[in-house]
């Protein structure tokens, strides 16, 4: 159809800029809004810590190393 799937990044990030904008009214020591994916990916703390888990676990049970995608992919501005 021409339009992005609902599961896309692109999609995902701009619903989350969204929530983001709304708890920045309420919450004034939040922060700003990165404007890139991959900034927003490594600012967000719990997201890091949960994939790190993840990475150790997957270690731990032999299952070898996850598999990075290039960076490049990440690497897009939000435009609203």
């Amino acid at each position: 159809c021409g339009s992005p799937s609902r599961l896309c990044k692109r999609v995902f990030f701009t619903r989350w800029a969204k929530l983001h904008g709304k708890l920045s009214t309420r919450v004034p020591s939040h922060g700003e809004m990165p404007s890139v994916y991959s900034e927003a990916k490594l600012v967000a703390q719990t997201y890091q810590s949960v994939k790190q888990q993840l990475f150790k676990a997957f270690q731990k049970a032999g299952l070898g190393t996850w598999v990075k995608k290039p960076p490049e992919q990440d690497q897009f501005l939000l435009t609203v």
